[in-house]
């Protein structure tokens, strides 16, 4: 029981999980890289799907600990080390930096212009219910941009947007770019999606130090909201950028028959991360759970859309957004048809 009420707070509250562990140990060079090594190796829950020896990798960066380094030196070979794991969750925090992995969006096109979206889509005449960036296109599609699922959501706020969405015929609902943020959030927003309660994935969580130690399914529901919903055709827009909640959150939303995921494939980031601290006081993070949606995927390495677009540069100099457009044309299809 207790180590499934630690999974349900983690999948709730995805970004403040500020649970930190570990002995007080000797704070030396080799004392901080044994003891992330050993860490690492009981608790991640990613090595299979990213197929990663762990002790080849120790071994790689072992002979690279000198008790004589100087904090900068020991900061850059463990960064180092954890980026091996290629993986946006994993960082180690200091005063002066954040050692991070962020190939999986900077090895790809943008597929996102916000200059193009704010001008020639949003206008001067948007709706703003709290973190929502809303708009009525023509042939009444709702758009919708969302740009962190960090920020906590009000009912009000949600009330607002979909009330001023419910007369449309079809949304657009654009997560590009979007960072990530709170479990919490994705269920309220997806809530105001259901037609009826449909299962959105499963979780598990890395319970042991055993290479196969997990505790789970955990069953991850959604339900209807009391609100205002809207269960006519929706497209999300995701790009690489689209990543953490905003691989969840499409990876979720894809159980319902009338979402359809549009534009490049999500960037990951499907391990909810836990926080743990070196002996020297310097907080780390990895990712200690796997996520599979109901079409079987495990989201770790991104979500494939439904249909892939990507941002045209001629369309781009043109001030015109390729991915909102070929939405547009896919549900004024679906409206005709």
């Amino acid at each position: 029981m207790h180590r499934y009420i630690i999974a349900i707070a983690l999948f709730s509250q995805f970004s403040c999980a500020d649970i930190f562990m570990g002995p007080d140990l000797r704070d030396t060079p080799r004392s901080n890289f044994d003891y992330l090594c050993k860490t690492i190796e009981e608790r991640y829950s990613l090595f299979e799907i990213k197929n990663i020896d762990w002790d080849s990798v120790k071994t790689k960066y072992s002979d690279k600990i000198d008790n004589e380094m100087t904090r900068d030196e020991l900061f850059e070979v463990l960064g180092n080390m954890l980026g091996e794991l290629e993986d946006g969750h994993v960082n180690i925090d200091t005063d002066w930096d954040y050692a991070r992995n962020w190939d999986w969006y900077l090895d790809y096109p943008s597929n996102f212009n916000f200059n193009i979206l704010e001008r020639n889509y949003l206008g001067r005449k948007h709706w703003r219910p709290g973190p929502f960036l809303a708009t009525i296109l023509p042939d009444s599609i709702g758009y919708v941009y969302y740009a962190s699922f960090a920020p906590p959501i009000k009912a009000g706020e949600l009330n607002a947007l979909f009330d001023y969405l419910k007369n449309c015929k079809a949304v657009i609902f654009d997560i590009r770019s979007n960072g990530g943020g709170k479990l919490d959030n994705v269920r309220k927003i997806a809530e105001r999606f259901a037609d009826t309660t449909r299962l959105g994935a499963k979780f598990y969580y890395k319970s042991g130090k055993g290479k196969n130690d997990f505790d789970g399914p955990f069953d991850y529901e959604i339900k209807p909201s009391k609100g205002t919903r809207f269960t006519k055709n929706v497209v999300i827009l995701t790009n690489r950028k689209s990543y953490s909640a905003s691989t969840f959150f499409p990876a979720i939303m894809s159980a319902f028959p009338h979402v359809t995921l549009m534009g490049d494939k999500t960037g990951g980031g499907g391990g909810i991360p836990y926080y743990f601290e070196l002996p020297n006081g310097w907080p780390f993070r990895f990712s200690t759970t796997y996520t599979i949606d109901t079409k079987g995927r495990n989201i770790e390495l991104g979500i494939e859309p439904d249909i892939k677009v990507e941002l045209s540069p001629e369309d781009e100099a043109k001030g015109v957004d390729t991915m909102i457009e070929k939405a547009r044309a896919f549900l004024l299809e679906k409206m005709n048809g």
